[in-house]
């Protein structure tokens, strides 16, 4: 089997740059990329765009000290130039045992994985010849309720990646991959009220975008807020539509970094093996789940990846770990480091990180709801104290009584504690959906107090 260009690369790169650090660690991470997006505002053209990516990072380890740098080259030269430069660093630099690079290894592929990562029909259309389906995905929106006045914005995206990890401690790994988006806005009304309305879908393959499922889903969510009404003050049930419980799920994905444990700024601090949510939730972080946005052959420091089991039916029982965060806690790397690029160092975080689904059909949880609220967006999550847990968000969607979607909701706040939150989970349903690297389905969390 022929290496892969930027494999090669890498390691011709990674040869002149131990030649410039005679007798140190070097690890090299390179990065090639494309991406183009069409977008169209209440059905005009507004942008079309395509830009290309490329750099390379490099860290230099000498006895605890390790210095990096980074460039938008990549060739042998540019390599040389970094480590140079990360050599100058050196003797500036505190020591600290933690400082290591993984013993790599070539990523084991899991069985059909990479196939499923990267799309061959990725780039080939033409980007005008996208805009027919951008408008027909308004159309289908008006069509399907008269309330939709506007559209206010539709947009399709496409990109592609590929990475190589190279080390002199044994990290050799590449991988190409994929993506496509398609997503609207819209505004629907009813006299002088208008409710805004979103939806999107992601895949890997542009062939398997759900168009017409994102138009339906910016439909309901913005006619459902139709003739909002306040609600009073009182403990209700919580369900969380998958349009939100990713964002839910992120309020956990931080505090699971070991380095935010180690830091003292996660929640999840000293409660390893506790029980930290209801039964009901399991959360699996999958690198290996085929399509996956997130899954991948290696973490960004070239080591080969594996299915986590983060939380087991209520009980904490992993962090993610890097290099350092491992070394740290005198344990290997379980090959969670991620990295924003070239100019980024890694640290610790999720692949495909999944609310492991129930068995109840969201209908049926709906149903089985008595007296509560089905979230569809959810304003200030950022302010939620990743260290205490607690939250107070405002929050938007549809009341429910007696199994029954009555009318939208305004003005409401949800309150409370993030842990709480989550042991108060009594059901998930099976309607299991991916945006970006999180993945949730409908969850309902009881005795919520919402004002």
């Amino acid at each position: 089997m022929s290496v892969p260009e930027l494999l090669a690369l890498a390691d011709a790169a990674l040869e002149a740059a131990r030649r410039e650090a005679p007798g140190l660690s070097v690890e090299l991470y390179l990065l090639r990329g494309r991406e183009r997006a069409l977008e169209r505002r209440e059905g005009r053209p507004e942008l079309a765009a395509e830009s290309t990516e490329e750099g390379m990072g490099l860290r230099l380890g000498d006895g605890g000290r390790m210095a990096a740098a980074s460039a938008g080259g990549l060739s042998p030269e540019t390599a040389a130039e970094l480590a140079r430069r990360a050599k100058a660093q050196l003797p500036l630099l505190t020591p600290d045992p933690a400082n290591v690079l993984p013993a790599g290894g070539a990523a084991r592929a899991a069985a059909g994985l990479s196939s499923t990562l990267l799309d061959p029909e990725a780039f080939l259309r033409p980007l005008d010849s996208y805009a027919p389906l951008l408008d027909e995905l308004g159309a289908r929106a008006r069509r399907l309720d008269r309330r939709v006045k506007k559209i206010l914005h539709t947009g399709f995206g496409e990109s592609f990646s590929e990475v190589a990890v190279v080390s002199t401690v044994g990290a050799r790994a590449y991988e190409s991959g994929s993506s496509s988006s398609v997503g609207l806005s819209l505004g629907a009304s009813s006299g002088a009220e208008l409710q805004l309305g979103s939806g999107s879908r992601m895949a890997r393959r542009s062939a398997d975008l759900a168009w017409e499922v994102a138009a339906d889903e910016a439909v309901f969510r913005a006619v459902s807020l139709l003739g909002a009404k306040r609600l009073p003050s009182k403990r209700r049930a919580v369900l969380f539509d998958p349009w939100v419980a990713g964002d839910v799920l992120d309020l956990l994905a931080g505090p699971l970094s070991a380095e935010e444990v180690q830091k003292g700024r996660s929640l999840f601090k000293g409660r390893m093996g506790k029980r930290v949510a209801s039964r009901a939730v399991s959360l699996v972080d999958d690198p290996h789940r085929p399509g996956g946005l997130g899954s991948a052959l290696f973490d960004d420091e070239g080591m080969p990846t594996r299915r986590k089991l983060m939380i087991d039916k209520g009980v904490l029982g992993e962090f993610y770990y890097d290099a350092a965060s491992g070394a740290r806690d005198g344990r290997a790397s379980n090959a969670s480091a991620s990295r924003g690029g070239p100019r980024g160092l890694p640290g610790p975080g999720p692949t495909n990180l999944i609310l492991q689904p129930g068995k109840l059909s969201r209908a049926a949880l709906l149903g089985d709801t008595q007296d509560g609220i089905l979230v569809f967006e959810i304003m200030g999550m950022h302010t939620a104290d990743p260290v205490s847990g607690e939250l107070s968000v405002g929050v938007s969607g549809v009341a429910v009584r007696r199994g029954e979607l009555t009318h939208g909701i305004r003005g409401a706040m949800l309150s409370g504690n993030i842990l709480d939150l989550f042991r108060s989970v009594d059901a998930v349903a099976d309607d299991l959906v991916c945006y970006g690297s999180l993945a949730a389905p409908t969850f309902r969390a009881d005795g919520v107090m919402v004002a």
